[in-house]
């Protein structure tokens, strides 16, 4: 991509300190060089538009897009008060690195005040930008502002209340400005603003739908290797920038296998068999457990938890696995690993089995794709738990530098429960006995049907173990 400050020259004026014996200081035009956008982006800084809605496709460049034009904004109107909207705060943190670095050579003569930790820029206009994310949209609430950009709207607003009830206000007694940019996610809200930028009843807004094959940077035969290798539907929505019915994710008939609630009085059912998928937190994550009924394949307690110690983190996964009998099969991948070790001892001591996961490309594509056509064929269940919905509702369909179909959430976003719902739902589908990787089947499969286990024997605690694991396919 072409870099930020490039051409685009901003002017504007910088207030300086009196002089010595209070005559006043000269003010110093400084001048700004944003970036060269290409073609596509052109016709979109050009809009004159109160509300503009951009339907992009991925690589088309929209964050440096974004970027440039809310520092535009605040360059070019003194005291203007900016806001920029991510769906999750760690994507906000992108953005605002990007334009931090952008003006690192020139000192304080632009950013005069910068807080890491708030995600605040203050310039030396007077001008401020503010960066949120849309999980905490009521701290948007308490300003007016002069101009927002909503990064990554298809996700945004998956929640229409961050739009309705936090920012449109916002904008209404400063006739403030918004850019609305981001890559499809189904007919959700950034779908209905989109349609209103081509009704021309709705006169403050234009839209422009933008694929990735606008962008000039972008080798064509990129562009077909993923139309070849990506799943139509996905290929469409990721890559053409359009709205598909239902969007394109990873999970299909997720609404279909939604029932009831958490019950947190649940108890063990004679003669039912329990699975337990845990995924340990990693450095900001969460930690997940899901435990589940393998004998109805129902989601029957859950658990998201982080800033715990792995000790105690431990020893609650060990309290409800013995409680239950269940088995337990977790990600032993990095940190994983001597967790692991500390939750086979517990195991051994408390009447309950466990083993790990180990992560490559290719076993995490089993897994999910498993956990799909389990979610597809309706043949799991699970309470209507927010956090848990929601990640299913944006796993996504990635491409590998190696071009490699994988899987993972959006930049930013977790996936903490599609991974400990994966685990769970793989123990539950299974016969118990010790798993390994089939050379054959190209899959994880177990050896032989449930034996039992005597307790505290330690032969029977298992570990998974990877064959011909190759380091490039590792993830870190």
């Amino acid at each position: 991509m072409p870099g930020m400050l490039v051409t685009l020259a901003m002017v504007f004026m910088l207030a300086l300190p009196p002089k010595l014996g209070g005559k006043p200081a000269t003010p110093r035009i400084v001048r700004v060089k944003l970036y060269a956008p290409h073609t596509g982006q052109k016709k979109i800084h050009r809009s004159k538009k109160r509300f503009r809605v951009v339907a992009c496709g991925r690589r088309y460049g929209k964050t440096l897009l974004a970027c440039n034009e809310i520092v535009g904004f605040a360059l070019s109107h003194s005291n203007a008060n900016c806001a920029w909207v991510a769906p999750w705060f760690r994507q906000s943190k992108v953005a605002y690195r990007l334009i931090r670095r952008a003006f690192a050579k020139s000192g304080n003569q632009v950013i005069v005040n910068k807080s890491d930790s708030e995600l605040r820029l203050e310039f030396a206009n007077g001008s401020v930008i503010q960066f949120f994310s849309a999980e905490n949209h009521n701290n948007i609430r308490s300003e007016g502002y002069h101009f927002i950009v909503i990064d990554e709207a298809g996700d945004a607003l998956r929640d229409p209340a961050v739009w309705f009830d936090s920012i449109r206000a916002t904008l209404t007694d400063t006739d403030g400005q918004a850019v609305i940019i981001g890559t499809p996610k189904g007919r959700n809200l950034f779908f209905q603003l989109f349609a209103r930028g081509e009704d021309p009843a709705f006169e403050e807004w234009e839209s422009f739908h933008a694929p990735t094959s606008d962008n000039p940077c972008i080798p064509a035969k990129e562009i077909e290797a993923a139309k070849q290798e990506l799943p139509e539907d996905s290929f469409v929505q990721e890559y053409l920038a359009r709205f598909l019915e239902g969007g394109a994710g990873v999970f299909k008939g997720i609404d279909a296998c939604i029932a009831g609630t958490l019950d947190p009085e649940y108890e063990r059912i004679t003669g039912h068999l329990y699975s337990i998928g845990f995924d340990p937190a990693k450095y900001q994550d969460y930690s997940v457990l899901t435990l589940i009924d393998a004998s109805t394949k129902q989601v029957v307690g859950w658990m998201r938890i982080n800033q715990i110690d792995y000790t105690i983190q431990l020893q609650m996964v060990a309290d409800i696995a013995a409680k239950f009998g269940a088995h337990v099969l977790m990600d032993m991948t990095g940190v994983g690993d001597p967790l692991l070790e500390q939750l086979q001892i517990l195991a051994g001591q408390m009447g309950f089995t466990a083993e790990g996961y180990l992560f490559t490309n290719a076993s995490k594509k089993a897994l999910i794709e498993s956990l799909q056509l389990g979610i597809q064929n309706r043949d799991i269940s699970f309470p209507d738990i927010p956090v848990l919905v929601n990640e299913l509702r944006i796993f996504e369909y990635v491409m590998t530098k190696a071009r490699q179909l994988s899987y993972s959430a959006p930049k930013g976003a977790h996936d903490d429960a599609v991974i400990s719902l994966a685990l769970a739902y793989m123990l539950a589908k299974q016969p118990r006995g010790p798993m390994a990787w089939s050379v054959d089947t190209d899959e994880f499969v177990r050896t032989n049907e449930r034996p039992e286990f005597p307790e505290n024997d330690p032969k029977t605690l298992m570990i998974l173990e990877h064959l011909d694991t190759d380091l490039e396919d590792m993830e870190w």
